[in-house]
């Protein structure tokens, strides 16, 4: 096994997708994982929008990109982490972000980019993290992001989609009779 064959499969064991979190790659939708110096994303071809697997190294967007790493920062949420790409105003935004709020869009499905957030309400950008408030992270909990809301009719609590991944909360709406099981919009 080759160094980088080595590298690429501890790499594996880590984590998976930063986009869907699951650690199964497919021939037909691989898990990709980026060669930039201390980088950590991976993710599906399919999560990405990568339409075909270069033979050799692979950057994530973040990577490929000339901007000074602290300069890069999700418009939807406060994480600074995870699988970004450009958006139409010259900023960075999550995949998972734009692929939970309702007003974002793609400005090429196929490629995923770029993300369109001109539609996000300001309303959404005002909304409190409840996720950020139970952490005590009151700085990012308002202002710092869109926030979505839990699709239970009772329920009025408000979060970042990153604040809800990081929490394992993500999940695809389903008949619920509790708040709990019932966070997160369908996609």
């Amino acid at each position: 096994m080759a160094v980088d064959d080595w590298q690429r499969k501890s790499r594996e064991m880590v984590g998976g997708c930063c986009v869907c979190l699951d650690e199964t790659g497919w021939p037909d939708n691989q898990l990709v994982y980026c060669d930039g110096s201390g980088c950590t994303v991976a993710v599906h071809q399919a999560c990405y929008g990568i339409i075909s697997v270069p033979e050799g190294s692979w950057f994530c967007k973040r990577c490929e990109s000339q901007e000074r790493q602290v300069r890069l920062k999700c418009e939807l949420c406060p994480s600074k982490d995870g699988a970004l790409k450009r958006t139409d105003n010259s900023g960075w935004a999550h995949i998972v972000c734009a692929l939970y709020i309702p007003e974002v869009k793609f400005g090429n499905n196929s490629t995923m980019e770029p993300i369109r957030i001109a539609e996000v309400p300001y309303e959404r950008f005002q909304k409190s993290c409840y996720i950020c408030e139970d952490k005590g992270d009151s700085m990012n909990a308002k202002g710092k992001g869109a926030c979505i809301s839990c699709h239970y009719p009772s329920c009025r609590r408000s979060f970042h989609v990153t604040c809800a991944q990081s929490s394992r909360l993500l999940c695809k709406k389903e008949k619920s009779t509790d708040c709990d099981s019932a966070l997160i919009p369908l996609l």
